[in-house]
């Protein structure tokens, strides 16, 4: 018998993900991690009293995401949605949240429209659906306008998916560009993992078109990363789909619990934010003034850099600034990423970003 004969269409399309930057900062506890896009500020204090409170109770399952009335009712609330938890649907993070959607919306021989680059999971989940990614390319600047998605819609196409701000590029698209892909009748999924960052959301158009779907995340600027809780902001026909096809008990108790104790502390959720914020507008500043080497301007929580200019590979960035205790984001050759010149440095402390900044100027500058 040959295991590779019974195994479906899918699991051969699959590969496995490879996040050995995550193995690596934790078995060196030393290393900043400016890899991941993570908050490096601890969770709310008041988030990690109510983990603390409820750990004591982690022998029983967890309510169910789909009567979870108050945390999804407390979660419509905090993105402006009025008619309550019907139009939220709980995973186990975002990743959780692609392959729900595709396991919704995606048959065989459907295309989905992708910005390229964009989040590569978005890419290889959507082998294991037999689904075509369609790349739609930006400008030099990662700028898009409508018609580069518009022009590449056809028949087979079923979904279009992009970040705002962009994970990698920091880049934010345009409110009318997400409002004229609604008007192509296809679904519309926008990521906000990072919308805290960038200070809008679309999330008020969910009630407008009923085919965007919004995906949020407490892994960024709620500092929960560790937890796993992503969720869905959507018509409830879509979220009634979606509990269709979700795994019972997908989100556990502390991810709950510590959700509504964050939700309780959006004081301190917006403190951090400023930080994030001045910390990267700063940290731009200070990289555009390094000759050859160009920063991207950034609505999220990193920086994508690009190295070409100063005639040295990013993997010798990369390599520098581990040395010096800094883990960052290596993109050689990546989707829409070509050649060894690009590399991405989540933000960090005010302290992070004045050291990462010297390093990257000494080795520009040097023969």
């Amino acid at each position: 018998m040959r295991i590779d004969e019974m195994v479906t269409r899918a699991a051969k399309a699959g590969e496995v993900y490879r996040l050995d930057h995550f193995h690596d900062v934790w078995n060196a506890p030393t290393v900043r991690r400016l890899m991941g896009n993570e908050v490096v500020y601890p969770p709310s204090p008041k988030a990690i009293r109510a983990i603390v409170e409820f750990a004591s109770s982690a022998n029983y399952y967890p309510e169910d995401a789909s009567t979870n009335e108050t945390l999804r009712a407390r979660l419509a609330e905090y993105v402006g949605i009025q008619d309550g938890a019907a139009w939220i649907a709980l995973g186990n993070g975002s990743l959780e949240i692609i392959d729900m959607l595709y396991r919704v919306f995606v048959d065989e021989g459907d295309d989905i429209l992708l910005p390229c680059p964009e989040y590569s999971p978005y890419v290889r989940r959507a082998q294991l659906f037999g689904a075509r990614i369609i790349d739609v390319i930006p400008s030099a600047d990662f700028a898009y306008e409508a018609n580069d998605f518009l022009r590449k819609v056809t028949a087979r196409t079923k979904m279009i998916i992009m970040s705002r701000p962009s994970n990698p590029t920091g880049n934010l698209v345009s409110r009318a560009l997400v409002e004229a892909l609604c008007n192509t009748t296809r679904i519309v999924v926008v990521d906000e993992a990072y919308a805290q960052f960038a200070g809008e959301t679309v999330c008020d158009l969910v009630e407008k078109y009923p085919n965007l779907i919004v995906s949020r995340t407490f892994s960024k600027a709620m500092g929960l990363a560790g937890i796993r809780l992503g969720f869905v902001v959507a018509n409830p026909e879509v979220v009634d789909y979606v509990n269709r096809v979700r795994v019972p008990m997908n989100v556990n108790l502390m991810a709950s619990v510590a959700a509504l104790a964050a939700l309780d502390d959006l004081d301190y959720i917006q403190q951090v934010t400023r930080k994030v914020v001045d910390a990267r507008d700063q940290f731009t500043e200070e990289l555009e003034r390094i000759p050859g080497l160009r920063a991207f301007a950034s609505a999220g929580n990193s920086v994508l850099l690009c190295c070409e200019g100063t005639k040295k590979p990013a993997s010798a960035f990369h390599q520098r600034l581990l040395q010096e205790g800094y883990s960052v984001r290596l993109f050689a050759n990546a989707r829409g990423l070509p050649g060894d010149v690009y590399f991405r440095v989540s933000v960090g402390t005010p302290q992070d970003m004045k050291r990462i900044a010297e390093v990257i100027r000494l080795m520009a500058a040097s023969e």
